[in-house]
């Protein structure tokens, strides 16, 4: 539903000077945050002689073996499970040192060994690549049968699944983002992240991900070029010399032409970002090969290394440790909470209550008037830009939906049915327009009581925001606390929040250096496609409250409730050098 509040509001846009608070929005390929190097351990199969524990050890720990089809593991298994044994069907992941194996009974009648094995989970990884942060208390138990094989102990009996700690997935694992095309104008891509096995088979993997479809959460806001579940044939996809080649299913005829070429660029964009050193992709329908087709931008964050600060009621650019006031900007004594994007610049006024769009300062002894501001609601959450001129805000208390204020001031209730009675923190939009970083929280002791979720933006054909849709499955379990959350490239989010006592993040935060009398206070968590890595915070002192994220890591600036700004440097947190004057609430530009 629209509210009339256009009228205060479109005479400033037409007349507003251009603010110089970030260059226009670049297009480039996907932004991975600040990858980790990784390397590969070639596994060893049973040695002669091991005894039922060494042999179930042996066996989980060749879970790194997948270039021969894991067929280091496979040497651990019994003639009759050798062949059978699906490990992709699932992967769990725990923290390093947590795994137990233990013999629980000798040999029975039949010559059979039990061996238990367990571990708390941090996640799991399905088929389709997606990772899920797992429940805290969370555990992965299950026993594994052997029997003497040519007097040799060999697994007869184990679970469809690979079970691996932190550092074999990563060794085994990589992100590669699936691409889809935003609705309605399909003018730009949209990345979903997924964690792939590193093998031959992965280029395979991911078309077939293309053809899949988007997940649920961004079924209403992306599209894809084929019918949902359309199958690939074997041996559809080969490479050769970095080309790609994909043969498309004869059924895919029948599709409109403009969705072929769409089908054609989200598997270009899916290839070429791959990883697997593809540098060209030539696509086929039912041998005929057809005529590429030009890419399609994949949107980057505005490129600002100064993040937009408040201090003695002015929108101010943090330039190194100096505070320098916005050019053309006036103070607004109880602003809160910037917001910019080109020429617009936005705050919060009336104790949170309404939306002020900033006019120009005095110039010649007079002063251009301001638009009135907009009342929109209490405790409103920080806003947010997206790159069509949408601003994001909308009252702590949600009833279900969220509001997003248009260039010319027209309020509109976006419907979000999964934040009825959520007390809603922050809503950010991505720069491809389709997908919103929403923090919020509900019942205390809940599985969903903190949610991080990245929700797909449905448009009505005109670009005007229709529903926010987010997955089921809470996504953030290991979250006790939070107090907000920005994108950090493209695909990555950083959160600013309190990890869950007792949850495998925890343990594993802690094995990464996290000091436990810290785990307490509020901290940085870079969530990249679910995976989650503890980067630290400033002391429990400082206070933080607020977090700001640009192009990766190295961006990262956190405020405190007592006005110091705490930047990232390296692998630290170190308050500003000699700030001049207390300053609140980071952003960068979106």
């Amino acid at each position: 539903m629209l509210v009339a509040l256009a009228a205060v509001w479109g005479t400033a846009a037409a007349g507003c000077a251009r603010i110089p608070v970030s260059s226009p929005v670049r297009q480039g390929g996907v932004v991975q945050a600040d990858p980790e190097p990784g390397y590969r351990v070639d596994p060893v199969g049973p040695v002669p002689g091991a005894t039922p524990v060494e042999v179930v050890r042996g066996f989980l720990a060749a879970g790194v073996g997948v270039d021969e089809e894991f067929q280091a593991a496979r040497s651990f298994l019994s003639s009759s499970r050798r062949a059978s044994w699906r490990p992709t069907a699932r992967t769990v992941v725990h923290p390093a040192g947590t795994l137990s194996v233990d013999q629980q009974s000798d040999a029975g009648p039949d010559g059979a060994v039990v061996v238990a094995v367990g571990a708390p989970e941090l996640a799991q990884v399905d088929p389709t690549g997606a990772y899920r942060p797992s429940a805290v208390g969370q555990r992965q138990d299950f026993t594994v049968r052997l029997l003497r094989e040519r007097g040799e102990w060999r697994i007869d009996d184990t679970p469809d699944l690979l079970l691996l700690d932190e550092a074999r997935f990563q060794q085994t694992f990589t992100q590669r983002p699936v691409m889809f095309v935003a609705r309605p104008a399909a003018d730009v891509l949209v990345p979903d992240p997924r964690w792939l096995l590193d093998r031959p088979a992965t280029a395979t993997a991911l078309v077939e991900q293309v053809l899949a479809g988007p997940p649920e959460q961004l079924a209403a806001a992306t599209s894809s070029g084929a019918p949902s579940g359309t199958e690939l044939p074997d041996g559809s996809v080969s490479i050769a010399g970095g080309i790609a080649t994909v043969d498309l299913p004869a059924g895919l005829q029948r599709q409109r032409p403009a969705q072929v070429r769409q089908l054609q660029q989200q598997l270009s964009a899916t290839l070429l970002a791959s990883g697997l050193g593809i540098t060209q992709v030539v696509t086929s329908l039912d041998g005929g090969e057809l005529t590429p087709v030009g890419a399609l931008p994949l949107p980057a964050p505005p490129d600002s290394d100064a993040p937009l600060v408040l201090s003695q009621d002015r929108v101010c650019q943090l330039v190194g440790s100096q505070l320098v006031p916005v050019e053309g900007l006036p103070a607004v004594p109880g602003a809160a909470s910037p917001a910019a994007r080109g020429d617009t610049v936005v705050v919060l006024v009336g104790g949170r209550t309404a939306l002020q769009r900033l006019g120009a300062a005095v110039l010649d002894g007079a002063a251009e008037a301001m638009p009135a501001p907009l009342p929109l609601g209490a405790e409103l959450t920080p806003p947010s830009i997206d790159a069509d001129g949408w601003t994001w805000t909308t009252p702590a208390a949600s009833t279900g939906s969220v509001l997003a204020v248009s260039a010319d001031g027209a309020a509109v209730q976006v419907a979000a049915a999964w934040l009825a009675g959520r007390r809603v923190l922050g809503v950010r939009v991505a720069e491809d327009g389709v997908r919103a970083l929403v923090t919020s929280t509900g019942q205390p002791g809940q599985p969903d009581a903190v949610r991080v979720d990245v929700a797909g933006i449905a448009r009505a054909d005109d670009g005007t925001p229709q529903s926010l849709t987010a997955a089921q499955e809470p996504p953030t379990p290991w979250l006790s606390a939070v107090s907000g959350a920005v994108w950090v490239g493209t695909t990555g989010v950083a959160v600013l929040g309190t990890v869950a006592p007792g949850s495998a993040q925890a343990e594993s935060a802690g094995q990464a250096g996290g000091d436990p009398a810290t785990l307490g206070a509020p901290a940085v968590w870079l969530v990249d496609g679910g995976r989650v890595t503890y980067l630290g915070g400033p002391p429990r002192e400082a206070e933080a409250v607020t977090i700001a994220g640009g192009s990766g890591r190295q961006s990262l600036v956190v405020g405190g409730a007592d006005g110091r700004i705490w930047p990232r440097e390296g692998s630290r947190w170190l308050p500003l050098a000699a700030q001049p004057a207390p300053a609140f609430d980071p952003v960068y530009p979106g």
